[in-house]
């Protein structure tokens, strides 16, 4: 019989990054714990349907107590810190009832979650009603990991334990990181649009779609791509005339599209992690901590830009261009830090299956 895995995530963004995280993680679960049929549970304040209760409040958790085998909370930006609007606030989009959280009764795996900012800020701090939320979640579960070294430093800060494993995304398939000069074109996905309310957003767009001009001018063949719906109206007006703009909410047409490309320059961190799942050589920009997490994980700061520094759209031609020509030491450097981390993320769901399989034993 399958297991039954109630999955908390958020559900129902129009944002791929989130779906692929889904996705990947479902994989893993399915590959180490076995055969497995999930729920969706909404998690995130991002959850556009008010209909449903959110998060890991009581109503929820009762839910699960009768209904599911193992819970998973897991994927995309949910331990990423808001301003607090007050001290008795839980300023996370993981919705967290800490009493509630006591009731639970099913094992409890983390996996894929991180923190994060905004376009080119610091990242908050958790108010003391969320640390205390993150301590008793993370104290109660089966086992956790997070996506990347940033995050474990600022939950070690209010003392909370765990450890980086990768996004699981990066590890969608096996392959390793190769450069093939005869694959398709390649893909520079768009800057999030939010950051267009943002103090020198607009000038950090100007200098993506600068860029995205001189490929063009070079006759790279290229496609921009747009990770969210809501971003369609903004890659309208901002992307040069001629250039190719893809979008689809379908993620087994997406995966193909990056299958079917040379690389990936990332100004969003989930086109640079499926671009590595799939076995591309990358080029992350660092717009904001989530991306900033991954490059400071992977070791890329020499192989990355980010906001606010000089000679950036400089530094980033000359990467491309490594790219394009198939540098080795670009490629090598890329491929060993997947397989470093893979291991990792490997060795964290092969001792968490195990202590599952050894509870279910016992009891």
């Amino acid at each position: 019989m399958p297991l039954r895995v109630h999955h908390y995530y958020p559900v129902g963004t129009y944002n791929s990054g989130d779906a692929l995280v889904a996705l990947a993680l479902r994989q893993s679960v399915r590959r180490y714990f076995g055969p497995a049929e999930f729920v969706d549970v909404p998690a995130s304040s991002r959850y556009r349907g008010a209909e449903r209760a959110l998060g890991l409040c009581r109503e929820s958790i009762r839910r699960s107590n009768a209904e599911a085998d193992l819970v998973l909370v897991g994927g995309s930006n949910m331990l990423e810190p808001s301003k607090p609007r007050a001290a008795h606030v839980v300023n996370l989009p993981l919705q967290i009832d800490s009493e509630a959280l006591q009731e639970l009764r099913r094992p409890l795996l983390l996996a894929g979650m991180g923190t994060g900012s905004g376009f080119g800020s610091r990242i908050r701090r958790y108010s003391p009603k969320a640390q205390r939320a993150l301590r008793v979640l993370f104290d109660r579960a089966l086992a956790s990991a997070v996506r990347d070294v940033t995050t474990v430093r600022k939950l070690a800060d209010i003392g909370v334990a765990t450890r980086c494993v990768g996004c699981p995304v990066t590890f969608l398939t096996d392959r390793p990181i190769r450069h093939d000069a005869g694959a398709g074109p390649l893909l520079v996905s768009f800057p999030p649009a939010r950051i267009l309310n943002k103090f020198l957003g607009p000038t950090f767009m100007r200098l993506a779609m600068k860029f995205v001009a001189w490929l063009r001018s070079l006759g790279v063949p290229l496609v921009v791509t747009l990770h969210e719906t809501s971003d369609q109206d903004a890659a309208r007006a901002w992307v040069p005339a001629g250039v190719e703009l893809f979008h689809t909410e379908d993620l087994e047409v997406l995966i193909r599209r990056f299958q079917d490309s040379r690389g990936v320059v990332g100004f969003r961190l989930h086109a640079a992690l499926l671009g590595l799942g799939l076995g591309k050589p990358v080029v992350p920009v660092g717009v904001d901590w989530r991306g900033l997490g991954f490059i400071e994980t992977f070791h890329l700061y020499d192989l990355a830009i980010r906001p606010f520094r000089f000679g950036q759209l400089t530094k980033l031609k000359r990467i491309v261009r490594r790219l394009l020509d198939g540098d080795a030491e670009l490629v090598a450097r890329q491929d060993q830090a997947k397989t470093h981390f893979r291991r990792l993320y490997e060795t964290f769901f092969e001792e968490a299956a195990a202590r599952f399989n050894r509870l279910a034993l016992a009891g």
